[in-house]
């Protein structure tokens, strides 16, 4: 029967990357309904779109509250949990540094030290006023903004692979631009399980500096080599400190979080990867059906308790 299997690869450009979703069976109609959600998603929270729903809350900031749908008051309100849950590493408040350091999207320069300052003080969590039942959200203060770029498309891979279950789907591949989940059993392979190969650091996309086997869940990886510009020999990344405003300074190349919730694993991914590979494994061990593997400058491997070495440069999952 394996040897019949065929899939089905749907490909499609949006919200700046490549998404990736394989089926097992023909299902059109699926297909085109995850394509209209995410393009629907792709309107609510671009940032780049000046009609979004994300792009009125921070041009009314200061000014009023502004009336989101359903799915717009959910992730806000996921990221600002986890932005007070783990204060010195992940902050969904970052746009005005983000913007301020262009990293990825044409800066080249180190700002200066007084505007790096007046944006820090933008990054309170108690300037947002949440109205459930308004669903509302209000930045009290003009200058403020979100940035979900680090939790979105966590949030958006839940929510297809829940579309998929409801369409009766029970095995796919999600692929939103390297966030990965799972749903159900690889129908390729023996033993049902997926294997997922980890993205070397700095080598071309597709190289796997490493592969584990699992049950489906959801791989997400946080790393400082495709967003970044160089001053001499220093390299100034994307993943900014918000305590100090400036990229955060370490040893870790990339992090990758293997949990069950994509929208958790983006979160995780940048926690972990301030935390670095000693106080990061003790973290993630704390969490329940939760892995990490963390590469560091020198290549080097760490990975938590869970993951067992099967043999060379491949790890498992029970």
């Amino acid at each position: 029967m394996i040897g019949t299997q065929k899939k089905y690869v749907s490909q499609f450009t949006m919200m700046g990357t490549v998404i990736s979703l394989t089926l097992f069976e023909p299902n059109q109609l699926a297909v085109e309904a995850v394509y209209d959600y995410l393009q629907r998603m792709d309107g609510v929270f671009s940032v780049n779109r000046a009609d979004s729903e994300l792009a009125a809350i921070n041009q009314y900031a200061g000014i009023h509250p502004v009336l989101v749908s359903t799915e717009c008051f959910q992730l806000v309100s996921d990221a600002i949990k986890y932005t007070k849950q783990y204060a010195d590493s992940f902050n969904v408040l970052i746009g005005p540094l983000v913007k301020l350091w262009k990293i990825g999207f044409g800066g080249h320069q180190v700002p200066a030290a007084k505007g790096i300052s007046q944006r820090l003080a933008l990054l309170d969590t108690h300037e947002v006023i949440l109205d459930e039942a308004q669903s509302s959200i209000y930045l009290r203060q003009s200058g403020m903004q979100l940035d979900l770029g680090a939790i979105a498309k966590g949030y958006f891979a839940d929510q297809v692979v829940k579309q998929l279950q409801q369409a009766g789907i029970t095995n796919a591949i999600v692929n939103l631009g390297g966030n990965v989940k799972l749903l159900g059993a690889n129908p390729l392979t023996d033993n049902r399980r997926w294997q997922v190969g980890i993205q070397a650091p700095e080598a071309p996309r597709g190289y796997p500096a490493l592969q584990v086997e699992m049950p489906a869940r959801t791989v997400v990886t946080s790393g400082i080599f495709e967003r970044y510009f160089k001053i001499g020999n220093h390299r100034y990344h994307h993943i900014l400190d918000p305590r100090t405003g400036y990229p955060v300074e370490n040893q870790v190349d990339q992090v990758s979080i293997i949990t069950e919730r994509s929208e958790l694993a983006e979160v995780l991914s940048t926690v972990a990867y301030f935390e670095g590979p000693n106080r990061g494994c003790q973290l993630i061990e704390q969490l329940p059906h939760t892995e990490a593997i963390f590469i560091d400058h020198e290549q080097q491997v760490t990975v938590t308790s869970g993951l067992t070495p099967r043999r060379k440069g491949v790890f498992t999952i029970e």
